[in-house]
């Protein structure tokens, strides 16, 4: 029963996904701006993300398994909490727009998690730590790949500028800059927490070839977010410089979370 329960709520919430995305989508591409488009597809992404919080819970519940132990599960709730990021913040940082980049994303982690294997993410670790270990990357990994879409929509706001385009309805330059930056500040320290307590267990790890080059793209991501944020108190730096940092720092996050998938999957 819970299993079905879950697959109805997984079902309608990739229904609501895909319609906010669409939404966001053709508000985006008018030319005459319409706040209702807007608030409609923020209130159906709402609705997915609860409809997808009830479905991990109900499928957690249903093959007794912990979400964080899990990697599907681990994909799901690294999409619903960048969609939940992202609801928190699109209003009060003026990125509305955004959400055109974040839901597809999102999308992605929840139908790659479909197809992967449902064993536990690693074994013979202690339970405490890997369950910190995951929930601080799957956190800092979230606000790293809201913080890129906030890095992406800046380039691409500055050319448009540059080439003296129309205005969009695009977030304003600074709101993109100083989006980016919280959300890199919030997540790093995440981030950190979930880089020593893997290190604390690394060494136990018999890794494959594969594996770890996850390892290694994990913590360059870690080095490339650190360098940006230094270089944005030493020397000032801001605008499309760290911009273009933290969207290499979103790629890599991509990369990794890619290679999981595939590697889940047996490919």
């Amino acid at each position: 029963m819970y299993e079905q329960l879950a697959s109805a709520a997984l079902y309608f919430s990739l229904v609501a996904y895909s319609t906010a995305a669409t939404l966001y989508f053709v508000d985006l591409a008018r030319r005459e701006y319409s706040p209702e488009g807007n608030r409609w597809a923020s209130r159906v992404l709402l609705v997915g993300a609860l409809l997808h919080s009830v479905q991990i819970g109900l499928a957690s519940f249903a093959t007794d398994t912990c979400p964080v132990e899990s990697l599907p599960f681990a994909l799901n709730l690294s999409a619903l909490l960048t969609v939940f990021a992202y609801i928190v913040i699109r209003r009060r940082w003026r990125v509305d727009a955004m959400g055109i980049a974040v839901v597809p994303i999102a999308l992605a982690f929840v139908v790659g998690g479909q197809f992967v294997g449902s064993g536990p993410v690693t074994a013979d670790v202690p339970r405490g730590l890997l369950a910190v270990h995951i929930a601080s990357n799957l956190m800092g990994l979230g606000l790293f790949l809201l913080a890129g879409a906030a890095g992406a929509f800046y380039i691409v706001q500055e050319r448009r500028l540059k080439m003296k385009r129309m205005p969009s309805r695009l977030p304003a330059l600074d709101a993109l800059d100083s989006t980016e930056h919280r959300l890199l500040l919030a997540g790093f320290p995440l981030q950190t927490l979930g880089a020593i307590s893997g290190a604390a267990f690394l060494s136990d790890l018999h890794l494959s070839q594969a594996q770890l080059l996850q390892v290694i793209l994990a913590y360059g991501t870690w080095v490339l977010i650190a360098a940006v944020l230094l270089l944005r108190a030493i020397l000032g730096w801001h605008g499309r410089r760290t911009a273009y940092g933290t969207v290499a720092g979103a790629a890599c996050v991509m990369l990794v979370l890619f290679l999981y998938i595939v590697r889940g999957t047996g490919a």
